[in-house]
């Protein structure tokens, strides 16, 4: 018992340090000037007032960690409160390093094109003369997911992450993406429930919390609490979900957004498509109709990767 604690702890901070480096690079490419902050100022650099994209409430790490290389390809189409649309094409790649414990992934929005309406030139903090109409790429998130303790007969799985984005916009004029750093830090805990009669195989419950952080200008960040929790039922090819996550900062400024997602996925082999609608219910002010697919490819050898569909183990 005590090597595999030691095995879970040397596994941690190598995915720790792959991490903290591009950590490093994120924060030298951040082009936010530094000054004195005034916490009385209203920044404006929140969810309620970017596009979709800025910076959405994380999805929920629990179940995630896996054995297997993911590739996933997944359209969005945004319809905004204020009349705006935005559709945007979402790229994730999910590699398990080491072991099936640690993953490092990689995601973010390839391409987007939007429309603005009247209503939201005047919402957000965009000048009137902003072009109705463009082109864009939206930032990339790096995390490392580490998968501390597999499933027993009475005890949930548990899943740390640490995560940044990067700050590589270049739209920031029409209030795309923030043109800032910022990092998150989350835990999951999650339990399923076999059945042994019917269609319904299995019942999940899951539930997440952690920190999250943005530069918002003028050398302030804004700090948020996470929350997430989630229901999973899983018929024979078919899995159902339904969530809802949310972030809370400390400006009370469009910065608390709160969001629920209905996800229905069907696996065929490696090939897993998925149909998912999401709607802001706190400053997020979109609906997300979404469809995409994963692919998933073996790439670790025997011994490492140990089957990811089996939920107790004999510890």
């Amino acid at each position: 018992m005590h090597f595999q604690s030691f095995t879970r702890l040397r596994t941690a901070l190598s995915g720790g340090a792959v991490l903290l480096a591009l950590f490093s690079t994120s924060a030298l490419s951040a082009q936010t000037t530094i000054a004195m902050p005034d916490r009385n100022q209203k920044t404006h650099i929140a969810p309620a007032y970017f596009g979709p994209n800025a910076f959405p409430v994380p999805e929920m790490s629990d179940d995630a960690v896996s054995g297997n290389l993911q590739l996933s390809l997944r359209g969005d189409y945004f319809m905004g409160d204020y009349g705006d649309h935005t559709g945007s094409l979402m790229a994730t790649l999910r590699i398990p390093l080491f072991s099936s414990r640690v993953n490092l992934v990689a995601w973010m929005p390839v391409v987007e094109r939007y429309s603005l309406s009247e209503s939201w030139i005047r919402h957000a903090p965009i000048t009137p003369d902003t072009p109705r109409r463009g082109w864009t790429t939206g930032t990339v998130f790096l995390s490392t997911d580490i998968l501390l303790w597999r499933e027993g007969k009475y005890r949930p799985a548990i899943t740390v992450r640490a995560c940044l984005r990067t700050a590589a916009e270049k739209d920031m004029k029409a209030a795309r993406n923030y043109d800032c750093a910022g990092y998150f830090f989350d835990a999951a805990m999650g339990k399923e429930f076999f059945l042994d009669k019917g269609m319904l195989r299995s019942l999940r419950i899951a539930a997440s919390g952690g920190f999250l952080c943005w530069q918002t200008g003028n050398g302030r960040q804004n700090d948020a609490t996470m929350y997430a929790v989630k229901l999973t039922a899983r018929f024979e090819h078919i899995t159902v979900s339904q969530d809802l996550r949310g972030y809370a900062g400390w400006e009370h400024d469009g910065d608390c957004p709160m969001v629920t997602k209905t996800a229905v996925n069907a696996r065929f082999g490696r090939y897993t498509p998925y149909l998912e609608y999401q709607k802001g219910l706190k400053d997020y002010p979109y609906q997300q109709f979404s469809m995409g697919l994963t692919v998933a490819f073996d790439i670790l050898p025997k011994k490492a990767n140990t089957k990811q569909d089996k939920k107790v183990v004999d510890m």
